[in-house]
């Protein structure tokens, strides 16, 4: 257990260059909200074809850390032309390329910490918190760092963190794979259900003021004139603050189900990006992070866990794919480059205003879906033998 953790509390260290302190390089290099916002959404557009292309070849060849290992790598030269680039022309197709190997990372790795929290009865939140551990030290130490010596050297941060995550995935041990063979028709089958389909529309909703925050909010508190440590601190709250919820995760959906706690999630979504619509101060922001805790971790530990219990377990790789492709991909897209132009254009309150309406119909929906599920007697969620224990 103690070799994943490292394994994901590093590479998810170098998730945090790339999400919070890129747009800020962006910006740095000339670039407008607007333009940065394009981007990052372009590089959401081809998580959408690349996540599932990864996670096809990752269940096909039954080996999800050689198909991971091969992406880093890769991930780790295209880097120097996406820090390197000046124009944004140039910046964009660096960008593009790089994402088609970087997007995957994240999912892949999920699907490495699901399928080690199965095998060994370990709860998967528990190695899940390592990776939120991981961006918010690195945020908190990328802020005060790039302060200190200027954004301009954020390359050789990312390359040196980049190396020691691929080091340590040298010491961790492939995912055991299912004798099933995985082939297209089985996959069209399984990912065109209405029940996973409507499911996916639920994570769209509730993912589209997330993703935009993840790509604005570092420009949202710098246009308050707040410092990069501020930024670094900001997300450190965030982060760090989701601990205590990724621990509890699995009693709390034994105790409320998938479902339940989706809501819970959504509800809380809504007020947080309320907040952040009528702040006035990067002080205000920054404890608003705080909200986190009881946002991101809980509506991710349960929709994975529910996303899990409704697709055969020989295209794990593959669910967690596409859940990527929702919650990155799609909702990247309308939440970076929709929400970059209200930026521009309105203004940062009523961005994050439409978020909390996003949330509202969300939670709605859920609602709907929960009292639907219930009096007709179907799943509010998987079923308790098919969890992970919750013994760490």
């Amino acid at each position: 257990m103690i070799r994943v953790s490292v394994f994901i509390y590093l590479l998810f260290s170098t998730f945090s260059v790339i999400v919070f302190f890129l747009p800020l390089s962006l910006q740095d290099r000339g670039l407008d909200s607007g333009a940065v916002g394009t981007i990052i959404a372009t590089g959401a557009l081809i998580g959408i074809f690349a996540q599932p292309f990864w996670g096809y070849v990752s269940d096909k060849r039954k080996t999800v850390k050689k198909v991971l290992l091969f992406l880093l790598v890769t991930n780790f030269f295209l880097s120097i032309g996406l820090f390197s680039a000046q124009t944004f022309l140039l910046i964009m197709v660096f960008f593009i390329v790089f994402m088609f190997f970087n997007s995957a990372a994240a999912p892949l790795t999920e699907t490495l910490c699901v399928a080690y929290a199965y095998q060994h009865k370990k709860e998967y939140g528990r190695l899940r918190m390592w990776g939120e551990i991981g961006v918010g030290t690195a945020s908190l130490a990328l802020g005060f760092i790039i302060e200190r010596i200027g954004i301009s050297y954020i390359w050789y941060i990312y390359a040196g963190a980049l190396l020691l995550a691929i080091s340590a995935s040298f010491l961790i041990k492939d995912t055991e794979s299912t004798p099933v063979p995985v082939n297209l028709k089985a996959l069209g089958k399984a990912f065109s259900q209405p029940k996973l389909l409507w499911f996916l529309v639920l994570i769209l909703l509730i993912a589209i003021p997330h993703r935009m925050n993840d790509s604005l909010l570092a420009l949202y508190i710098k246009d308050m004139g707040a410092t990069e440590s501020r930024v670094g601190m900001a997300w450190l709250v965030a982060t760090l603050s989701t601990v205590p919820a990724l621990m509890f995760a699995g009693k709390l959906i034994k105790k409320w189900n998938e479902m339940g706690i989706i809501i819970i999630a959504a509800a809380a979504y809504a007020v947080r990006w309320a907040i952040y619509s009528f702040a006035e101060s990067p002080t205000v922001l920054i404890y608003a992070q705080a909200l986190h805790s009881i946002t991101f971790p809980l509506f991710l530990v349960a929709a994975i866990q529910y996303l899990m219990s409704i697709i055969p377990q020989e295209l794990r790789g593959s669910g967690q794919a596409v859940f990527a492709v929702t919650f990155g991909g799609f909702a990247g897209i309308i939440g970076s480059a929709g929400g970059g132009e209200v930026f521009d254009r309105i203004s940062p309150s009523a961005a994050y205003g439409i978020g909390s309406l996003f949330s509202i119909v969300a939670m709605i929906a859920t609602i709907g879906t929960y009292i639907y599920n219930k009096r007709h007697n179907l799943p509010l969620g998987s079923q308790p033998t098919e969890q992970p224990t919750t013994d760490a």
